[in-house]
């Protein structure tokens, strides 16, 4: 069973880690994907690597901080595929450190890309997506939008924010028949993290994790499936958290 067959997504931060991941796992599913990311390169790689193994996707570039490029992104998208019906907001900049070290550039670019990047999103998507019937749009959060994270004082702030939008856009958009969920991914790898968490780093985080592991992409892939399908029909305004039980342990 394709469970998004005939449905168009945007993925932001789709070309990498658990962009890419989510993108190639909609892609399967039976979705039109369109794989939103800041360098050319890497949106039209993961768009063409999913289109040689019988897939629909497109690579499109543009800063998901920038307004005009989101709506730019969505309406390229639908003059490829239709109305976008599934949206993820997936991308994100951020650096760790204690806050006296954040510059205003720091700061800025985390918000720009992280929350504000999420809005926009929200307002490109809106009106294609009551014209369509309905949708469904999955953030990407963090365990530390509930928790206190040292050295990630910006970080928990910005993810705390998305977790915020997600339950009011469930509230707002719920009468457009679109739904707004959450997802809270554990400690997982990818390339774009290990630029900011060191082995050691990664090590003590997988001995936290009450499963024993850390996170994989696909981890987080199968759930933006589920929360972007028919399966997750009655579930809105929700965060799920997929972190091996790392938030409960330390909670």
């Amino acid at each position: 069973m394709r469970r998004l067959e005939g449905r168009v997504a945007l993925v932001t931060g789709g070309g990498r880690g658990i962009g890419r991941a989510i993108s190639e796992a909609f892609a399967r599913e039976g979705a039109s994907v369109g794989i939103f990311d800041l360098k050319a390169e890497i949106a039209e790689e993961a768009a063409n690597a999913i289109n040689e193994t019988g897939g629909r996707a497109v690579g499109l570039v543009g800063n998901a901080a920038k307004r005009a490029e989101v709506f730019d992104a969505v309406a390229k998208l639908r003059d490829h595929f239709g109305p976008v019906t599934i949206l993820v907001n997936n991308a994100m900049w951020n650096r760790y450190g204690p806050l006296q070290d954040q510059t205003e550039e720091m700061i800025g670019r985390m918000i720009d890309v992280g929350f504000k990047g999420v809005i926009w999103g929200y307002q490109a998507v809106l009106d294609g997506m009551t014209e369509a019937g309905g949708g469904a749009i999955v953030n990407i959060a963090s365990p530390s939008a509930v928790l206190a994270m040292n050295h990630g004082i910006m970080y928990s702030g910005v993810k705390a924010g998305v977790l915020g939008v997600t339950r009011s856009g469930a509230a707002e958009f719920g009468p457009r028949n679109i739904r707004v969920n959450a997802i809270a991914p554990g400690p997982t790898p990818t390339d774009g993290a290990n630029l900011v968490v060191s082995e050691e780093a990664w090590e003590r985080r997988r001995a936290r994790v009450p499963i024993g592991r850390l996170g994989q992409p696909k981890d987080i892939a199968n759930a933006a499936v589920f929360l972007a399908s028919e399966e997750s029909s009655f579930v809105t305004g929700d965060m799920l958290f997929v972190d091996g039980g790392i938030t409960y342990a330390f909670s």
